[in-house]
């Protein structure tokens, strides 16, 4: 399978608008077909509710369309329909300070949240309010938001969203749209892998789409999420004529139990002149805490299996079960216990793959260590990574800017982010830049010296992209 998935290339996206290129032939990828576990838990809803003293207050997940506003006495109530993932809500009101208040997955799986509290007047600081003036540096079309954007040479790529589908723009780097190309599903992500191919990613599949001279995109092949999350986005990046690959144990919507519940990351390489493609094993980066957890809550679940199924049927005594939880599930009590174990597996270990001339480094962003490697994949140096300030604020993510080679790492101050320039030889970062002039953006990347944020504008009802220039 990593043989399919190294040779697979059908189009690069590179796209230039002065000069007509002859598209290649393309050469689809034949894929298996895979299994896909539905949960057999119906999806329930939780109920956000509370008072704010104020009449008018907007409130919504933070960059989305979808919320609520305070009645006369300011009551609200607000259904959330997605436990899996954390939510940020924005309440706003002219005159009012803007406040977030984040739910993790663990407080969504409740029935009612109570979020009660008084919205505080805004004080008018003329030199506040100049230092957080900005212009825009795109707004999308009416009723439409900007779900993602991303980058390739001098090209912006930004997907839209809207209510009858998704739009793929073209932009140059002054904000001018160059083309554009409608499409009737809906996608939330652009990906560009590492042989350079583009993929607009949906809820439950991926689009891979090419390029014709005038910047329209064509269509190419049609796949499940779940082969992406499993095939394609494993590979990191090419260093030295290798492919560089990251696995992890866990994978969402996957309720198997797998080595090390899915508290660990595992890195290899692929040699590309290597015919049979071997992986090469490099690191693993375990979360010991986080496996201990994981057994308590498995002994649990296999602790009340084991006190309910008669011993003629017990897939555990007779040796027959296949690390799926969901067949273990023979009631509520087991169902319940299933859920909680999966929200555990679901917390994903964090580090990262950064690459420069020479050498590349893997980052334990829980612990804080660096694992440096020279072209040869041997082992060169082991070290602290070292937050030489505003640690309390480091995002644990850090951003590469391909078109200057600068790696930045990412703090959050109050939901404005701050990027801090990172030196790979010392192994240090430090809080530096203020890089987003609003709050909490739902896209935030680096291309070109510049920092790239993207908002909501719930009164013009139009996505917003704002630029800072990065010294």
């Amino acid at each position: 399978m990593v043989q399919s998935l190294l040779h697979f290339n059908p189009c690069l996206i590179k796209f230039n608008p002065q000069k007509s290129r002859s598209m290649k032939k393309i050469y689809l990828l034949s894929v298996l077909a895979a299994f896909s576990f539905q949960g057999v838990f119906a999806q329930a809803q939780t109920t956000v509710f509370g008072n704010l003293g104020v009449e008018n207050v907007n409130i919504s997940i933070v960059n989305t369309q979808y919320g609520t506003s305070t009645d006369a006495k300011g009551h609200y109530e607000l259904p959330l329909f997605d436990r899996s993932e954390a939510v940020n809500l924005y309440y706003s009101c002219i005159g009012y300070q803007d406040t977030v208040v984040s739910l993790t997955p663990r407080q969504l799986l409740r029935d009612s949240i109570d979020i009660s509290f008084r919205m505080r007047k805004m004080s008018y600081d003329l030199q506040e309010v100049g230092v957080l003036a900005y212009s825009d540096f795109y707004r999308s079309s009416n009723g439409t938001v900007i779900a993602d954007i991303a980058f390739s040479d001098n090209i912006i790529l930004v997907l839209e969203n809207g209510k009858k589908g998704s739009t793929l723009r073209l932009l140059d780097l002054d904000g001018n749209t160059l083309a554009s190309t409608g499409f009737e599903a809906l996608y939330d992500e652009l990906y560009i892998d590492a042989f350079g191919d583009l993929l607009l990613l949906g809820q439950d599949t991926c689009l891979l789409v090419c390029f014709d001279a005038a910047g329209k995109a064509l269509p190419v092949s049609t796949f499940t999420k779940d082969l992406f999350r499993d095939k394609i986005q494993k590979v990191v990046f090419e260093f030295n004529d290798a492919y560089l690959l990251r696995n992890t144990a866990y994978e969402k919507r996957d309720y198997y139990v797998k080595e090390f519940h899915g508290q660990a990351q595992t890195y290899n390489y692929v040699l590309k002149n290597d015919s049979l493609k071997q992986r090469h094993f490099l690191y693993r980066f375990i979360d010991t805490v986080a496996v201990n957890v994981c057994q308590s809550y498995l002994n649990e679940i296999f602790a009340v299996y084991n006190s309910l199924v008669p011993e003629k049927e017990n897939e555990l005594a007779l040796g027959v079960w296949n690390g799926n939880l969901l067949r273990l599930a023979v009631n509520y009590k087991v169902h319940k216990r299933i859920g909680w174990y999966c929200q555990v597996l679901a917390t994903e270990y964090h580090t990262i793959a950064l690459k420069f001339e020479d050498f590349i480094q893997l980052v334990d962003l829980e612990n804080l260590e660096i694992v440096e490697f020279d072209k040869s994949f041997q082992l060169s140096d082991k070290r602290p990574l070292t937050i030489v300030s505003g640690k309390n604020h480091f995002a644990n993510r850090f951003l590469t800017d391909e078109a200057t080679g600068k790696t930045y790492g990412v703090f959050v101050q109050n939901g404005i982010n701050y990027l801090g320039l990172y030196d790979p030889k010392t192994g240090t970062v430090g809080m530096g830049q203020k890089a987003s002039k609003k709050i909490y953006p739902g896209v935030f990347k680096v291309h070109g010296g510049y920092a790239y944020s993207v908002f909501y504008d719930s009164g013009s009802n139009r996505g917003v992209m704002s630029r800072v220039k990065m010294e």
